[in-house]
């Protein structure tokens, strides 16, 4: 079973702003080839996932794409801060990964438990990854990196002069339906909304908001400086506040 995945070990060192673009390894033709990992040594080809008894097609995952064994961990371009950041992001991924479902097909929850367990006392990030992972090539190896925008923008756990801009905490009286208990053609669709009296309407607008609707209604969990920051930090889905202290 694999010991790790560099894929993993890569991902917190990349900070890329909301980009995607195709991003292919050169090859490293001066290091010799690894024996396979699940499939023989040789250029491995996308393919068309097999299908269900019922036809409906399975879900593609990297086993059934194809694996091969990559390049040594050793031999990666990795720096040694790298490798700390790298490390204690591991750390803190530990729990999730000890009792997530890999969508990969490559990995159960328990094939992590020693990499996760040696973490705890690793005194050489560099070595640590070395030791713990397998660096491999999904298929042909061709991929696209994503990046994804955290806001950090300035604000208070209290509301305070330089502070004015209320953070809300989900309202309470917020509903969400599902439809499809209505209906077997809704099914999958949702709807969300407040009840008033006996009816069931639309939730509050941006603009109603802005004006006050929630002031009284909805706790504030923090207040943010500057409301143009904190709306972008609302478009982004989630931020962080940075606190005077």
């Amino acid at each position: 079973m694999l010991r790790g995945l560099a894929g993993f070990l890569l991902a917190p060192l990349l900070f890329l702003a909301a980009c995607v673009g195709p991003v292919v390894p050169p090859p490293r033709a001066s290091v010799p080839a690894k024996p396979p990992l699940v499939v023989p040594a040789r250029p491995v080809a996308i393919v068309p996932a097999p299908s269900k008894p019922g036809g409906a097609p399975l879900k593609a995952t990297a086993l059934l794409a194809g694996v091969m064994a990559g390049d040594e961990v050793a031999n990666l371009a990795i720096s040694d801060d790298q490798a700390r950041r790298a490390l204690t992001a591991f750390r803190l991924s530990c729990p999730g990964l000890l009792r997530r479902e890999d969508q990969t097909g490559l990995t159960r929850g328990s094939d992590w438990a020693p990499a996760c367990t040696a973490a705890g006392t690793a005194r050489d990030p560099k070595a640590f990854f070395v030791e713990q992972f397998e660096a491999v090539q999904v298929a042909s190896g061709q991929a696209f990196a994503t990046g994804y925008y955290e806001p950090e923008i300035a604000g208070s756990r209290s509301r305070e002069p330089g502070y004015q801009v209320p953070v809300y905490a989900k309202p309470v009286d917020l509903v969400e339906l599902d439809l499809g208990r209505f209906a077997d053609s809704l099914k999958g669709k949702t709807i969300r909304g407040r009840v008033t009296a006996s009816s069931f309407i639309p939730y509050f607008d941006r603009a109603e908001i802005e004006d006050g609707a929630l002031t009284g209604r909805v706790p504030e969990i923090a207040w943010a400086a500057d409301p143009i920051e904190f709306f972008f930090l609302q478009v982004q889905g989630s931020g962080r506040l940075r606190l005077p202290d």
